[in-house]
């Protein structure tokens, strides 16, 4: 049964953690994007993505993680298996795709873990399957903020790969 009190705390402390903040990763610690990651953007509070598509021009296919797991329509759990220093160990996806490309991701992030291909198939399933709304308003309002901070984000990637691709034909 969900518990609405602990909802309402979740997303408090998550609206209480909102910044405008968007670290930069040092030129010489960045990483390249690969398919299977899970990798951490450096904003206020910290993002997790996980990479499952990267396009020629650079364009990268991502399912966007929770920490907030009470908080997502979505039932798959990523548990890490190993521990890795300083990042949680439970992650649940959101149910919508982002696009961003890939210089953003390995700018502002670096990946925590890489997880198996039948993970990979499993969340798309779930995203796919899962409601982008709820009935449950802490839920619902917890999927609408996580999207707005995603959403310039992925419509200027989306716009700048079609500038590209015209641009090469």
């Amino acid at each position: 049964m969900i518990n609405k009190e602990e909802l309402k705390m979740s997303l408090k402390l998550y609206k209480d953690s909102l910044g405008p903040d968007r670290y930069k990763v040092k030129p010489e610690k960045r990483v390249p994007v690969a398919v299977g990651q899970i990798r951490v953007l450096f904003w206020m509070p910290n993002e997790y993505v996980l990479v499952y598509h990267i396009e020629e021009t650079g364009l990268v296919h991502a399912v966007p993680l929770t920490v907030w797991v009470s908080l997502t329509t979505c039932s798959t759990k990523i548990y890490l298996p190993e521990y890795v220093e300083g990042f949680p160990k439970l992650y649940a996806p959101l149910p919508f795709h982002v696009y961003i490309r890939k210089e953003i991701l390995e700018e502002e992030g670096v990946p925590v873990y890489i997880v198996r291909p039948d993970t990979i198939e499993k969340v798309l399933r779930d995203v796919e399957t899962s409601p982008t709304w709820s009935a449950i308003k802490p839920i619902r309002d917890f999927l609408k903020l996580v999207w707005k901070r995603y959403e310039d984000l992925t419509l200027s990637s989306l716009f700048y790969t079609h500038h590209i691709r015209e641009w090469k034909e």
